[in-house]
């Protein structure tokens, strides 16, 4: 039997329970959780809300290196599991370096500077970011929800493996995280949202989180040494504490019985509160909210001490959910995306930095740019899916990156000399690689036999060789093939070459070469073109150059080199595409709707504005040419107040401003996304509608939503920077166009008369109707009555309780029985992307367990409803039920069930506008008080 298995598990788990006070666990597999990180980044796109490209450059401490960047790319952050400890949420974070350019460039004192290597990076080659991060739990104001996010702000010990050495790939590192620091000073990726507003027992009121690695032989997946689990750690409604973090903990994520790698996810539950669960769960899966509505579900259940369930997260009816979220994909290739859930009603595609250099998606296949379109060696594009849903539009996300060749090998060019290193080479596949030596072999190709992706090179003796002798390596994998160059130098540079680089030469392009220090005694080319030895004047050739010529200049016995990078495409192939928009047309700020200028001053409802930017066409080489401003300048975007400081943006699954929040000077927000509150009525006179004076090529329009705290009036405009680092502010391009006027509205007072509560009798048994006036309540033994509240003009989206339950017994006596208790019911309004909410009777967990107690062992708590009755969405149902065999309880041992069951209901119910209406349910007065309910404003 393996280490890993079910039964081991459940045999370890059967000695006694291992929750140390927890309600329950919950454990999710790092192949999900990383899956579950992806999808949120790659979504963050659709909103402009992404990690920027670092251009840049760094000296080594020494400075005898000098590295440069330009547009490095970092896919989705992964989590390796290989130090977790299992007391800490302490996780180690890679993020692949999936796109741009790296060249290494030495300047050792008293040499000239020389090109040492040359990177085009791309998904595959296996450099990553590594640093160490934290998982944390943070509350989202306002809102009873609490989210698991991944805190990329407060990151340590970053190393980058694209750096030759140890020394070198921790300054890599820094270099990376200091440019991502000044990028955002508050960087946090939200993987899961626990909604807190459940009451019974197995509802979650609070949650920590650590990380667990997988056992010794005990891993899955591609990576096995690196597999583990987040562990959940929930405390459930009803518990005194939240328990304790264990110091060990069985690996809850055992082997699948067909050995196809381990379960995904699992639950273990106190054994008390295990007979309380929904069919699999499904009740406490359902408030664990996950990206594109996917969930958490469970398909087997064991009882060993305590219960445990193992399960997997997948897609639902609800999910929109593109796959491939990230690839790669050479020219005029083709991806084909497959959209899970509702289909697609439309599809695009956009260059995040020079948005007419994309392919095109037709029906979910996505073709690559053609070569002779390509800008760079890659270009990023995002992949959009719109789909239509019941709570209006979304849209799924993917990320590709066209690259120029198929295949593709790092780095692409290296100089070496006598006594340097083997050369390290990386490809960009993996699975069906070879390597060889293209043309004349100058040294030992060396495969590595522990990852075929990689293969080192070690030069030959150059003894009697030519000073320069450029090797050519080939990968090849079917029909596709990827190259490399080593330049070999015989001879170290003496003389400045200007330039020593030249990392973008086209078909046919032109550079002339000089001495910095002295007359050239003649010009020599290794390598592909043609080169005028008198004067230095470099030709490239038409097509077929390789990757790398190399020219040296010689004065004397003393030369220089100069290292030539050929690209594919012509100049003015590169420049038309390349060509920015030069000047703005418009730049104009507006209401979203021309009527509705007003937000209620709530925190939670929102009014959208329109921010449209529309460029000016140019001529380029091939004529008029609309260019509209990219993804990335639209990032820039900021909403300012009238005294220019900038608005903030919420951060991301935060539905407003908290108006009970003491000491925060913020009365204005922003948000990027609808919620679910209803804007305020206006007039249904139809806004006119402004001509349109360009093609939709160069404008682009961004909605933003404002929420607000204050019933004032506020201006506000908008900037954003260009792609020359220039700012451009709405007021100024138009003073009228470039600035809206919002009113923020006084929330009404609250007022009894605006709400009823209407009671119905839906079950009775064991009695009857009795006297005039009748009586319907003390002749019965068992009876149900559903009281329904409701507000004048409005429906109710949100509940939020202290408490959801009551109890009140006929007398105090410790023989009574005869008892009243209540119980609730509520359809809340969906957030974006959440499951369908399960309905039924919901009762505190302090009277669940109450009922569970020896003394009362009362079996009779209703969660169906009665009487074909339902609750109506935008309504709060309240259930009192009588029963004559629920034993009297006074709390006692530490179980204080009724220090919370004794007191009021208090509640409060946001509507569909965001106004909070706070409430109070108590039993009617005198001696037949447990028969009815009374409602009161708090």
């Amino acid at each position: 039997m393996a280490a890993n298995s079910k039964q081991n598990l459940l045999d370890e788990l059967e000695k006694g329970s291992v929750l140390h006070g927890w309600g329950a666990i919950l454990a999710i597999g790092r192949e999900r959780f990383n899956q579950l990180l992806q999808t949120q980044f790659v979504d963050a796109f659709a909103t402009q809300d992404f990690t920027l490209p670092i251009s840049g450059e760094y000296f080594m401490e020494n400075r005898t290196e000098k590295v440069v960047f330009d547009n490095l790319m970092l896919g989705p952050p992964q989590l390796s599991f290989k130090h977790a400890s299992g007391r800490t949420a302490h996780v180690t974070v890679s993020m692949e370096l999936i796109a741009g350019t790296c060249h290494a460039i030495a300047q050792h004192s008293g040499v000239p500077a020389w090109l040492r290597r040359s990177h085009v990076l791309m998904q595959g080659m296996g450099y990553q970011l590594q640093m160490q991060a934290v998982l944390r739990v943070i509350p989202i104001p306002f809102s009873s929800q609490s989210q698991l996010i991944l805190d990329l702000s407060t990151v340590t010990e970053p190393t980058c493996n694209l750096a030759s050495s140890e020394i070198a790939s921790r300054a890599m590192g820094d270099f990376i995280k200091q440019q991502l620091d000044q990028q955002r000073t508050e960087w946090v990726l939200p993987v899961l949202t626990l909604d807190l507003l459940g009451y019974d027992a197995t509802a979650i009121e609070s949650f920590d989180v650590v990380t667990q690695k997988a056992p010794e032989g005990g891993g899955s997946g591609a990576s096995p040494e690196d597999d583990g689990a987040v562990l959940l750690l929930m405390q459930l409604r009803g518990s005194a504490a939240r328990g304790d973090v264990p110091s060990a903990l069985p690996y809850l994520l055992p082997a699948l019985d067909d050995g196809g790698g381990n379960y995904n996810a699992a639950l273990l539950v106190d054994r008390m509160r295990a007979s309380l669960l929904s069919r699999r769960a499904e009740n406490t899966l359902a408030r664990i909210m996950l990206v594109q509505a996917y969930q958490v579900s469970m398909a087997e259940e064991h009882v060993a001490h305590d219960a445990i369930l193992f399960g997997d997260i997948g897609a639902t009816a609800q999910s929109a959910d593109l796959q491939p979220a990230l690839s790669s994909v050479a020219a005029s290739r083709q991806v084909n995306y497959q959209l899970k859930g509702t289909p697609a009603g439309a599809w695009s595609a956009r260059n995040l930095l020079h948005p007419r250099a994309c392919g095109e998606v037709v029906e979910g296949r996505y073709t690559a740019s053609a070569l002779n379109e390509f800008v760079s060696h890659q270009q990023v594009v995002v992949v959009t899916a719109h789909v239509a849903g019941e709570t209006g539009n979304k849209t799924s996300t993917a990320l590709v990156v066209e690259s120029s060749d198929p295949l593709a090998i790092s780095p692409r060019v290296v100089l070496w000399g006598e006594g340097d290193a083997a050369i390290k080479l990386n490809a960009s596949q993996s699975e069906g690689v070879q390597w060889s030596l293209e043309g004349g072999e100058h040294g030992i190709l060396q495969p590595d036999p522990a990852d075929p992706r990689i293969a080192h090179f070690v030069p030959k003796d150059q003894a009697g060789a030519a000073q320069v002798v450029l090797q050519r390596i080939k990968v090849s994998c079917g029909a596709e093939s990827g190259y490399a160059t080593v330049v070999i130098l015989n001879r170290a540079p003496v003389l400045k070459v200007e330039p020593f680089h030249v990392s973008t030469m086209p078909p046919s392009g032109m550079q002339t070469f000089t001495l910095a220090d002295y007359p050239a005694d003649r010009w020599v080319l290794f390598g592909a073109g043609e080169i005028d030895s008198a004067t230095g004047a470099y030709t490239a050739p038409e097509s077929d150059a390789g990757e790398v010529s190399v020219v040296a200049g010689i004065a004397g016995i003393h030369s220089g080199f100069a290292v030539i990078e050929h690209q594919p495409n012509r100049p003015q192939q590169v420049a038309s595409l390349r060509a920015r928009w030069k000047t703005l047309n418009r730049f104009e700020i507006s209401l979203n709707n021309a009527n509705r200028n007003r937000v209620l001053a709530n925190g939670l409802q929102q009014v959208g504005i329109d921010i449209l930017i529309e460029t000016n066409s140019f001529e380029g080489d091939e004529g008029v040419v609309w260019d509209p401003v990219s993804d990335l300048e639209l990032s820039t975007l900021v909403i300012l107040h009238e005294d220019g400081t900038e608005v903030d943006y919420l951060s991301p699954g935060c539905e407003g401003l908290d108006p009970d929040e003491t000491g925060s000077p913020r009365k204005w927000a922003v948000s990027k996304v609808r919620n679910r509150f209803d804007y305020l009525p206006t007039g249904s006179t139809p806004a006119a509608q402004v001509p349109l004076r360009t093609p939709a090529d160069a404008r682009r329009t961004v909605t933003v939503y404002v929420h607000c705290l204050e019933a004032e009036v506020s201006k506000f405009k908008a900037k954003f920077q260009d792609h020359s680092n220039g700012w451009h502010y709405s007021q100024e391009k138009d003073e009228t166009k470039g600035v809206v006027q919002l009113e923020g509205v006084r929330v009404p007072a609250p007022s009894i008369s605006n709400y009823s509560m209407v009671a119905k009798r839906v079950a009775s048994r064991m009695g009857s109707d009795h006297g005039q006036p009748l009586d319907t309540f003390n002749y019965w033994h068992y009876t149900t009555d559903y009281w329904v509240i409701s507000a004048r003009d409005v429906q109710f989206a949100s509940a939020r309780f202290d408490h959801a339950s009551m109890i009140r017994w006929e007398s105090e006596l410790l023989k009574e029985s005869y008892c009243t208790y209540t119980g609730f019911a509520f359809k809340p309004r969906r957030y974006p992307g959440a499951v369908p909410a399960s309905t039924g009777i919901e009762y505190q967990a302090e009277l669940q367990l109450l009922a569970k107690e020896s003394l009362v062992n009362f079996k009779e708590l209703d969660y169906g409803f009665k009487g074909q009755e339902d609750v109506a969405e935008g309504s709060l149902l309240l259930s009192l039920d009588r029963a004559p065999n629920l034993n009297y309880w006074y709390d006692t041992g530490g179980k204080k069930y009724r220090e919370v069951l004794d007191k009021p209901l208090l509640f409060t119910l946001i509507d569909n506008f965001g106004i909070a209406h706070r409430l109070k349910a108590t039993f009617g007065g005198g001696a037949d008080g447990r028969n009815t309910l009374t409602l009161e404003l708090q």
